[in-house]
């Protein structure tokens, strides 16, 4: 007899935590982009990982790639500063975000 407590009788309670979509994941971004400012970095690097594999899953390999550049430095050690990194991811998104928009 199946033990019912097992993975497989467990239902899905909430929605998924990844978006699902390209605006979806622009949207957050531009979120995610705001928090980091305000965040130490041991969050910065987590929050740029989590926006590099959303943009990466979704094809948004402009954003991708600045995303994993604030992740490295934010994960480095010693003295950072974020600024350009931030702001090419802040420019990544815009981009991005005008493209598909025409």
């Amino acid at each position: 007899m199946s033990d019912p407590k097992s993975p497989k009788y467990v239902t899905q309670i909430a929605p998924p935590l990844a978006p699902l979509g390209t605006h979806d994941i622009l949207r957050d971004a531009e979120a995610l982009l705001v928090l980091m400012g305000r965040e130490p970095l041991g969050a910065v690097a987590e929050l740029a990982n989590a926006l590099a594999v959303s943009a990466g899953s979704a094809g948004l390999q402009e954003i991708e790639t600045a995303a994993r550049d604030v992740h490295r430095l934010a994960s480095g050690r010693g003295p950072v500063i974020l600024t350009g990194a931030m702001r090419a991811l802040g420019e990544a998104i815009n981009r991005t975000e005008r493209t598909l928009a025409a």
